[in-house]
């Protein structure tokens, strides 16, 4: 019969705390991180912005600019004052005087207590109206400055979601990359463990040499170091799209994209082309415009500080020495009139403040400059880059099937003893190159993609229409254009 252990109170309660830890709050939304989040690029680029706080910093901006601009037109309105006051006041009375005529007089011809200090108490309300007649353009001035500097935000905004667009297509991009890598390495791996026993074979059959057999074995293990890259590349390029998105960054996920161009291959516009839709799109170059707007509205409100300011003033209210008389309109006070405020000289500080902001205005200027010529800089070079990698990705095409072929001749050949061991080592290197090769280039390729459309202003997600040929981005002359295609029977 078998023995019946006793269990330890302990261990019941052991069972319940740990019960108890697996239904906790953090354990189950640790468990739940680990579920296999699967997005396509677009999803990932939304659910990137959602979560990064610059993005809801900048956005929160236009909130604050949009209050700006009921700042800047409250000066154009009405101002409203009440006042009210209670004040009781000790007044020392004839005591305080010092003239020569009482010292004439016999205090006893004044009535008892008129040398005596006396009280009183003033009751004030009234309400004060002002309303500005004319600013010589400092209302105007200044809203027209918090509406542009608004509209600036929403292209910093725009700016924004961008570069996090392009971060997010990066990482994404990286990520299958990494990916591919890990798999053609694998691959790889379990061709030479298929190679090494055909070598074990023939070797026990007297029909290789030791160091035939050496050799595969030595492959084979060099490729190991190889992989545990391979994978640690997978790691960080999984860690870098987590951190994007704002998940825990070992947390697993499924990009629904391929590295490879769909047919038919879009035909990108020229360098020229691309330079006039950023032109159109680019934030940060319609931000520069936006700034001298801004500036040039506030050279418009520092002159009307040695303007004429025109207001008019009225005034309503009771003064009295009775609380029984506050509310008595019989006793009131009232005033109107109009103000002409003219600052005539300031020792010159309205000149060097305009001068300053003039000379800001010809900085965005010289900045803008800089900038379009950096901007048709990197066209050039993710063009380049774009068109390189179609060529090479349509040379690894061929590369990657002739090494397929050449692997399996060679191994097909090393059974009829045609071939050697080394013939097969080195065809399989060939492949394995050749695939890595084909990754990279397809890899390269859709980051130029990416690349070109944030150069001129759009998503890295975007559809390739926005930069394709076939996109008119020169009025009239692409609309005679396709005007005459229809006339042909052709699509524009």
């Amino acid at each position: 019969m078998k023995a019946t252990r006793r269990r330890s109170p302990y261990y019941y309660t052991s069972l319940i705390l740990v019960c108890l830890a697996l239904t906790s709050p953090s354990v189950a939304g640790e468990v739940a991180s680990q579920d296999v989040l699967t997005f396509t690029l677009i999803e990932a680029v939304e659910l990137a912005l959602a979560v990064n706080p610059q993005v809801l910093s900048v956005r929160e901006k236009t909130e604050e600019f949009s209050q700006l601009v009921r700042e800047a037109r409250a000066e154009a309105l009405p101002e409203l004052t009440a006042f009210l006051s209670w004040r009781k006041t000790r007044d020392p009375g004839l005591r305080n005087s010092n003239s020569p005529f009482f010292k004439t007089i016999d205090p006893n011809d004044f009535p008892p207590g008129a040398f005596d200090a006396f009280f009183f108490t003033n009751y004030v309300w009234n309400i004060e109206a002002r309303q500005p007649i004319y600013t010589f353009g400092r209302v105007s001035n200044a809203m027209a400055a918090a509406r542009e500097e608004r509209g600036g935000v929403n292209l910093d905004v725009q700016g924004l979601e961008n570069q996090i667009a392009l971060n997010t297509v990066r990482a994404a991009y990286a990520f299958l990359l990494a990916q591919d890598n890990l798999r053609v390495l694998e691959t790889e791996r379990d061709a030479r463990e298929r190679q090494l026993d055909q070598v074990q074979t023939r070797f026990e059959l007297e029909d290789a040499t030791k160091l035939d057999l050496l050799r595969a074995r030595v492959v084979l293990a060099n490729l190991q170091p190889e992989i545990l890259m391979a994978d640690n590349n997978l790691q960080v390029a999984l860690a870098s799209v987590n951190t994007t998105l704002g998940r825990p960054i070992d947390a697993p996920i499924e990009v629904l994209a391929e590295l490879g161009i769909e047919d038919p291959v879009p035909r990108i516009m020229r360098t020229e082309a691309l330079l006039e839709i950023a032109g159109q799109h680019r934030p940060e170059l319609r931000r520069y415009a936006v700034d001298r707007r801004v500036l040039d509205a506030r050279v418009g409100v520092t002159k009307s500080d040695l303007l004429p300011q025109i207001s008019a003033n009225a005034g309503f209210g009771v003064n009295t020495f009775g609380a029984s008389n506050v509310s008595d309109l019989a006793l009131h006070t009232w005033n109107v009139g109009v103000s002409f405020d003219w600052k005539i000289f300031d020792g010159h500080r309205v000149h060097a403040q305009v001068g300053a902001l003039r000379s800001q205005i010809t900085q965005k200027e010289y900045d803008e400059h800089a900038f379009r010529n950096e901007l048709s800089v990197n066209l050039k070079r993710a063009s380049g880059t774009w068109i390189r990698s179609l060529e090479s990705l349509e040379v690894t095409r061929l590369t990657v099937e002739q090494a397929r072929e050449a692997e399996r001749v060679s191994e097909e050949s090393l059974r009829w003893g045609a071939a050697t061991s080394l013939d097969v080592l080195q065809s399989t290197a060939s492949l394995r190159q050749a695939e890595l090769n084909q990754t990279t280039a397809a890899h390269d390729a859709l980051v130029a993609l990416a690349e070109m459309k944030f150069l001129v202003g759009y998503r890295a997600d975007a559809p390739n229409s926005v930069i394709e040929v076939s996109r008119s981005v020169l009025g009239a002359d692409h609309t005679n254009a396709d005007h005459s295609n229809n006339e042909e029977g052709e699509e524009p």
